[in-house]
């Protein structure tokens, strides 16, 4: 209050008072609060800096959510793993118990030196009929040649070798640039055909053959199973002509003259096009086709040109509009032609130049639009033409005088040029391959196609027998008295038959020859173990034979049955007989397979809110507030671990027939139990670093939490202390300021 004139003592202890008043407020809410800093009026800095600091350790602390299911979800893949595991050692185990089983069945039956066995079924893949007989060494299947065989024929040829002929071309002379197989040839001061030819059969040696046969130079490889010599002539080769043009379906079709002679050829398609001309042109040309392209070129070099004639012309640019008014076009004072103004105000209507006023227009737009351009006036219909092709029609408008929807535009269109190039005359190469004769020779169920080039008889056997190895083929070639042979490498029952090509010119009609099994010495003398040494020695892996007191007993090595039709005498007077296949490994395979089974339902089952590692999700598991520091957590392969990933697959009772087989199985289920392991190795590593984040994210949000409250949280004691400090200071300022009000009271009581 203005009109309120207090003492100078009274005022100064009412603002000791009136501070210590706000100081106690201030005491009280830091008391109240435990902080020393509760808004940014108090400490800006210190404020925002420990909002920023809690904001982190809030991001971070909602990421401890995410870090701790992704524990949950890599724990669950764990014990899918393990559950797998085990399930991998059972099938294990399964395949070793059916490894360790012999419980095969058996069949026992007397038999005698004529008795006849025969079995099918079991692993056996044809029946088979088991006899005794005398020793015999068989027959090799073989086929020879009906007379002496010498190789192909080799006319035309110096030694039967592959070819490249060389037109001579004077342009071959005194050059530096031809290569026969890499070799240069410096012909360098030589000049004319054999002198040529002499040259480059001194520069090639010993492995070439060089000759001249009318103006050809033959060069020919004295090794006839080599290609023809690569020849390059270089600038001395001829080059051939050619000729191509733009295609346009739109204005093409009808008839086209190449050389003189004229074509008739489809529109549309170019593809119609192209096909249709090459079939009329035949041999001599190429026609072909690339993008709107079409090429022709000659098959023969040479320097003649080839003319193509009869192509689309360039077309006129032209623009017609017709004049309705011309008066009133020369009074609005211009026309618009092709975006530019022509101006027509120094037309007069009444007293026209030309013959009409329209004419004037016409040499006024001429003028206007300049060299290669005429307007013509016929009627009052004004027509714009360029006198080359490929320009724009200008468009025509004006303000009067014209009626704008006769304006009528046609682009030019530009002449369809051929481009080309004629060839050079000069030397051209042709090839022939070595002679050579050629038939199949099939043996059994393979057969390969041979080919025999020309050589002595010890090259063609090399040779021959060279490509029967590769097609494995047991058959030999040999050379007897002149004579070409093949021969069986063993007496077996399978058929030798030689066909096609040369077959007949070489062998004649007798082209097939079919070989005798031998038939081995047997070292036992009672009949039965006879049966026991030949069907040990030839069919152990599916049947198992033995004596079984002076009785023949054999065993079905398998899980399938097995049939036997036993004619003891050998009169024809049968017996049958079934053994079963083995039950015990057949249950063991439906073991196996339910296992399997059991493994994908055990990695189905991994799941961990909504995400299964072990079908192949990715988890993704973020370790930071922006985001960039995370782990992506998937199977190696990203298929996820079942039985198709591990390879694993049902097996069929048969599979469990050889203990080989077996062996190879559980080899496979090895590779699976560790990949599994491999996979719960990395498993177990994204755990620990997961886990080692998750205690370091616990950390870092204590020290963000523990910085921000060293920055506001107060100081209790100091607060109290404080506290006590202002209300004694208070309590001495109230009795400051009664005295001092006591000295002006005393003043009032003296006027009174």
């Amino acid at each position: 209050m203005s009109d309120i004139t207090l003492s100078k003592a009274v005022r100064a202890n009412l603002l000791s008072l009136q501070n210590t008043a706000d100081l106690m407020s201030k005491t009280q809410e830091r008391l109240a609060t435990g902080k020393k800093v509760n808004s940014a009026l108090d400490n800006p800095s210190n404020f925002f800096t420990a909002s920023a600091l809690n904001a982190r350790a809030g991001d971070l602390n909602a990421l401890m959510d995410n870090m701790a299911n992704g524990i949950k979800t890599i724990e669950a893949a764990d014990n899918g793993l393990t559950a797998i595991t085990k399930n991998l050692e059972s099938m294990q185990s399964t395949l070793r118990q059916a490894r360790q089983d012999k419980s095969f069945q058996v069949a026992t039956f007397d038999v005698t030196q004529d008795s006849i066995i025969n079995i099918a079924g079991g692993t056996l893949a044809d029946a088979i009929s088991v006899r005794l007989a005398d020793p015999d060494p068989g027959v090799r299947a073989s086929l020879t040649s009906t007379a002496a065989y010498a190789g192909p024929d080799t006319t035309g040829t110096t030694q039967g070798g592959a070819q490249s002929v060389v037109a001579y071309n004077a342009t071959m002379d005194n050059s530096t640039a031809i290569t026969v197989n890499g070799v240069g040839i410096n012909l360098a001061g030589v000049t004319g055909l054999n002198n040529v030819a002499n040259k480059i059969g001194t520069d090639l040696g010993a492995n070439y053959s060089v000759s001249v046969q009318g103006t050809d130079i033959v060069i020919e490889n004295i090794d006839s199973t080599l290609a023809p010599p690569v020849v390059d002539l270089g600038g001395t080769a001829a080059t051939p002509s050619v000729a191509s043009f733009a295609y346009d379906p739109a204005r093409m079709g009808g008839t086209i003259d190449i050389g003189g002679t004229t074509y008739t050829v489809p529109g549309g398609p170019i593809e119609d096009f192209v096909t249709s001309l090459g079939t009329q042109l035949g041999s001599a040309y190429e026609v072909s086709a690339q993008g709107n392209e079409v090429t022709i070129l000659a098959t023969n070099p040479g320097a003649t040109p080839i003319n193509v004639t009869g192509l689309p012309p360039a077309t006129q640019a032209t623009t017609t509009f017709d004049i309705t008014d011309a008066q009133a076009l020369i009074a609005a004072g211009s026309i618009t032609v092709g975006g530019a103004t022509v101006n027509l105000s120094g037309l007069d209507f009444a007293n026209p130049t030309l013959a009409t006023p329209e004419d004037d227009i016409a040499a006024a737009i001429e003028t206007d639009l300049g060299v290669g351009w005429t307007v013509t006036n016929t009627g009052g219909t004004l027509t714009i033409q360029h006198t080359a092709g490929a320009q724009t029609a200008p468009n025509v408008s004006a303000t009067a005088g014209i009626d704008a929807a006769s304006v009528s535009r046609t682009d030019g269109l530009a002449a369809v040029n051929v481009n080309g190039a004629t060839g050079n005359a000069g030397a051209v190469v042709s090839t022939n391959d070595a002679p050579a004769d050629t038939f199949r020779l099939t043996y059994g169920s393979k057969h390969v196609d041979l080919k025999i080039t020309a050589g002595t008889e010890e090259q063609m056997t090399a040779r021959l027998n060279n490509q029967l190895e590769i097609a494995g083929i047991k058959v030999k070639a040999s050379f007897t008295d002149g004579e070409l042979s093949f021969i069986a490498d063993e007496p077996e029952a399978k058929t030798l038959a030689i066909s096609q090509g040369n077959a007949t010119d070489i062998f004649g009609q007798e082209t097939v020859a079919i070989g005798v099994d031998d038939v081995p010495p047997l070292n036992a003398t009672k009949a039965v173990d006879k049966f026991v040494e030949l069907i040990n020695g030839q069919y152990a892996t599916s049947v198992r034979a033995s004596n079984d007191n002076g009785r023949l007993r054999i065993e079905n090595l398998s899980t399938s049955e097995m049939s036997l039709v036993v004619d003891k005498t050998g009169n024809g007077a049968t017996s049958d007989l079934k053994i079963g296949g083995n039950a015990v490994r057949s249950s063991l395979a439906r073991e196996f397979n339910d296992l399997k089974n059991q493994l994908d339902r055990l990695s189905d089952d991994a799941s961990f809110n909504g995400i299964n590692l072990l079908r192949g999700d990715n988890l993704r598991i973020t370790f930071n507030e922006s985001g960039n520091s995370f782990i992506e957590i998937q199977t190696t392969t990203g298929d996820g671990l079942n039985a198709a990933t591990l390879k694993l697959r049902d097996l069929d009772p048969s599979e469990l027939d050889a203990d080989g087989s077996i062996d190879a199985l559980l080899a496979e289920v090895k590779l699976s139990l560790n990949a599994v392991r491999t996979q719960a190795s990395k498993f177990g590593s994204n755990l620990s670093i997961v886990q080692n984040r998750q205690d370091f994210t616990k950390r870092m949000i204590n020290t963000l939490e523990t910085g921000a409250a060293n920055l506001t949280l107060a100081d209790m004691n100091e607060e109290a202390a404080n506290l006590l400090a202002l209300q004694t200071r208070q309590s001495l300022s109230s009795s400051s300021l009664s005295l001092a009000s006591q000295a002006d009271q005393s003043v009032l009581q003296l006027l009174q």
